[in-house]
């Protein structure tokens, strides 16, 4: 899994350098110099460790990102940026329904897995100064929720349920994930499977109207 993770993990950090200045520039040499830190997994990160990948002195890493709380933010917005666009990738062709909610939970569960250190990272080194979601664990994980509320709109839910809906699907995925990140039990398309399944078979009787994707009710109900 290192070999492969390595490939994918590469090109997701390629980013066109063109129209940026040369402060962004240089910002986001520094971004992938963390990153690297993270990505190899040796333990807390601090400030001196990405200083001393990225050949610089901790002063001039402060003056990119202001402090530990600014570079975890430069990270997560990071991640949740190519997050949002794995999990937006495909969708277009997909009504919502069971469909639709295998391909988010497979995505977000594919996409963990390529990049586990830097999910471990945003997970157990938030700075405790950092502003916290008031809803959800981390802020990745209220832009998908609400990503899944507007496609439970779409399918006929009210407002509100769609909010509820949407919560209860991120964070029993999320903590479905954190501990699938740390204990293997089986590959991302089984957990995805069972997931879907159970997920599903809530979301119908909990009000999903059918005629979203009556073929995939019938198959789990």
């Amino acid at each position: 899994m290192a070999r492969g993770t390595a490939a994918k993990t590469t090109s997701r950090d390629e980013r066109p350098t063109v129209g940026l200045t040369r402060r962004e520039a240089r910002r986001a040499e520094l971004l992938e110099a963390a990153l690297r830190v993270i990505r190899r997994g040796e333990g807390r990160v601090a400030m001196e460790d990405i200083a001393a990948e990225a050949g610089i002195s901790r002063p001039i890493l402060y003056r990119h990102f202001g402090d530990a709380t600014g570079l975890y933010a430069a990270v997560a917005d990071h991640f949740c940026r190519a997050l949002l666009a794995r999990l937006r990738r495909g969708t277009r062709d997909l009504p919502p329904g069971h469909g639709l909610l295998h391909h988010q939970i497979l995505s977000y569960l594919t996409f963990i897995d390529e990049d586990p250190n830097v999910y471990r990272f945003l997970n157990r080194q938030v700075p405790p100064d950092r502003e916290r979601s008031v809803t959800h664990h981390s802020g990745f994980s209220r832009l998908v929720a609400d990503s899944t509320a507007e496609h439970l709109r779409t399918a006929g839910w009210g407002k509100r349920m769609s909010l509820a809906g949407a919560d209860l699907f991120v964070g029993g995925l999320e903590a479905a994930a954190s501990r699938w990140v740390e204990e293997r039990t089986c590959s991302a398309e089984e957990l995805a499977d069972r997931l879907t399944a159970v997920l599903w078979n809530g979301f119908v009787h909990g009000g999903m109207p059918l005629r979203s994707d009556p073929a995939a009710a019938e198959g789990i109900a």
